[in-house]
């Protein structure tokens, strides 16, 4: 990436959490002191509140995908499964390898399921 790309991609974050910090101080001002009772806050106070919110809930970096599955996203598993993956697509049609990608898809959540397709190989080995 170039310099001005990173650049442009760099304000573009400021603008959008910038953006997002007023987003949440309106809001918490125009509701919350209605609502529960509670003070105003400043525009720094918002955004440490989005900070705080982002450590507790969202982690950092681009790790997590959803909620609390952080222990199945790390790189090296994401290596490891990338290529499990590869090998099972190896000698499978365009067509085949489509089937083979939404299939998994069906499946893929943070709990550990059995997938149609080791489904299918068990009943195969098995003769069934």
């Amino acid at each position: 990436m170039n310099k001005k790309r990173k650049f442009l991609h760099i304000l573009i974050f400021i603008a959008v959490f910038a953006a997002a910090v007023a987003v949440v101080m309106l809001l918490w001002n125009a509701l919350v002191p209605a609502i529960i009772g509670w003070g105003s806050i400043t525009y720094l106070q918002a955004a440490g509140l989005m900070v705080l919110c982002r450590l507790l809930f969202g982690g950092l970096g681009r790790k997590h995908h959803g909620w609390g599955c952080r222990d199945h996203h790390h790189r090296h598993d994401r290596h490891e499964h990338f290529h499990e993956l590869r090998e099972a697509m190896k000698g499978m049609s365009r067509d085949e390898r489509r089937e083979f990608i939404r299939e998994r898809m069906k499946y893929a959540s943070c709990e550990k399921r059995e997938r149609p397709s080791q489904h299918k190989e068990e009943q195969h080995d098995s003769g069934e």
